[in-house]
């Protein structure tokens, strides 16, 4: 054949047909059947990576990540060293997207998005199914880009093909990195619910919840329903994506601090039961919530601070006293309710007539709250304080470690692990609104295996009620009060007190 002019032949693989030819009519002659190994064509070999050299010194990247195929454009604009590892990139991209990591991901060179001319990058599945390549934990971001609009591909769950592009919008190489945490400085929109059939899916379930798109089918109304989309509030928030990356960037110490505290043998608690039952990643995840809490130390209290996140409880115990006699259904009677609910509920915000306790919920609560935690027990017709309960009645900071001690309260599986993952949520300061607190114990109580097929993105909006216990206890800290301020929205799971009271009960678990 004719090698065209200024080609060099050497450099690609140049089948000759007539050396094809002789062997395949000698193996015709010979055997009386073609020798078909002699009709194989070798694939040609992939090229390495072309990475760069990178800088002696890291510098400071930006870098703009936008989702394929949004609109609007869902993106995020990130600072971080250039010096990262594609692993910890994906984890980064995780946080500032909303994704769960329960999919496979993989980067790729913006020129060869399949590999079909250059080795991969891989991630250790890939290296399990024999791809050729190298490990992105062994790659810097600084090899793969260097100059304004180098890019990548990072393809997140190849079933939905959240396709994204990775594009390096500015670099400082001044920017002393003493202090380059990496963080969310900007972007637009929230990230997507998963497993929706990707971002034409994602788009077209916004539409029917928001009445603008008729539905595919009839169910799919109630489906948006169900996810929360009727409430979705496409705003990014800054704030939420960068404590996801200080956690992220505390997650590694923190476990490794609960693994080393746990190894000492004996039984395992509550929450290294929890942490056993998950996959690594989600271990790192959930551990990042323990860095946010810091319950490596002890959680000291003040005699007024205990004074005040006990009240509802002391008042309830004082009231008790000697005993009170039952009514015959097992209730206390009239009178007892009106007199505790005028000094547990001096703003009158129970809107009952508070005069029996089966109707009157919060007081009922509250008394079946105060026996599981063995502070008072019925008998003979009788409720009575326990020697405990008696001893804790005029002892706040006693009784306000006992409380810690004791948390959670929840006896089922799945009601205490949602009670753990409630108080790891309202130490790390991430209770939020109702409806975000919603969300979270939605999306960690799927992480962690349980699955209750009702409402919300991952089908678990109802693991918030499973902690109810545990989750009244620390509103009573949180508000010093038995219910809520009158016009307010808190459910004071975010204040400082709660939040005090959840550390202290996580430190004790681990």
């Amino acid at each position: 054949m004719t090698t065209p002019p200024n080609h060099d032949a050497s450099s690609e693989n140049v089948t000759d047909f007539a050396d094809f030819k002789a062997r395949f009519d000698a193996s015709l002659a010979g055997s009386g059947s073609p020798d078909h190994s002699a009709l194989a064509f070798v694939d040609a070999p992939l090229k390495p990576l072309p990475l760069l050299t990178p800088p002696e010194t890291p510098v400071l990247f930006r870098l703009r990540v936008d989702l394929a195929d949004s609109h609007p454009p869902i993106w995020r604009r990130l600072t971080l060293p250039s010096n990262l590892t594609l692993d910890v990139l994906h984890d980064v991209l995780q946080t500032a997207f909303g994704w769960t990591n329960s999919h496979l991901h993989r980067f790729a060179l913006a020129t060869d998005r399949h590999s079909h001319e250059t080795q991969g990058i891989l991630t250790p599945y890939d290296v399990e199914e024999g791809d050729e390549g190298v490990l992105e934990s062994e790659l810097r971001l600084d090899q793969l880009l260097a100059k304004k609009n180098d890019w990548l591909h990072y393809t997140y769950d190849f079933g939905d093909d959240w396709d994204h592009t990775i594009k390096l919008e500015d670099f400082l190489p001044q920017q002393a990195l003493t202090d380059a945490a990496v963080r969310c400085v900007d972007g637009r929109r929230r990230g997507p619910v998963e497993d929706v059939g990707g971002i034409y899916g994602w788009e077209h379930l916004l539409a029917v919840a928001a009445g603008t798109t008729p539905p595919d089918y009839p169910e799919q109304r109630e489906i948006a329903f169900e996810m929360g989309l009727h409430r979705f509030v496409d705003e990014i928030d800054l704030a939420e994506i960068n404590r996801g990356l200080e956690r992220l960037a505390g997650s590694d110490a923190a476990l490794g601090w609960l693994r080393r505290h746990n190894s000492s043998g004996g039984t395992p608690s509550k929450l290294d039961i929890l942490f056993a039952g998950v996959s690594p990643d989600a271990q790192r995840h959930l551990a990042g919530y323990l860095a946010s809490a810091d319950v490596v130390e002890p959680t000291p209290i003040d005699e007024a601070e205990a004074a005040t996140a006990t009240a509802v409880i002391r008042t309830f115990l004082g009231n008790v006293g000697g005993g009170i006699r039952l009514t015959s259904a097992g209730y206390l009677p009239p009178a007892r309710v009106r007199a505790l609910m005028e000094e547990l509920d001096t703003e009158k915000i129970w809107r009952g007539e508070a005069n029996r306790e089966s109707q009157t919920y919060p007081l009922l609560f509250l008394r079946e709250t105060a026996a599981q935690l063995g502070l008072v027990r019925k008998f003979r017709g009788d409720l009575l304080l326990t020697k405990r309960g008696a001893q804790l009645r005029d002892a706040p900071v006693e009784l306000w470690q006992y409380l810690a001690a004791r948390l959670p309260l929840e006896r089922s599986d799945d009601g205490r692990d949602s009670a753990l993952l409630l108080l790891m949520l309202v130490a790390a300061g991430e209770a939020g609104s109702w409806d975000r607190l919603r969300e979270s114990l939605d999306l960690l109580t799927s992480m962690v295996g349980w699955t209750f097929g009702g409402r919300g993105r991952y089908g678990n909006d109802s693991a918030l009620s499973d902690a109810s216990d545990t989750r009244r206890v620390l509103g009573w800290a949180g508000t010093g009060s038995l219910l809520p301020p009158r016009g307010s929205v808190s459910h004071g799971l975010e204040t400082d007190a709660a939040r005090q009271l959840a550390r202290a009960a996580l430190t004790r678990w681990t």
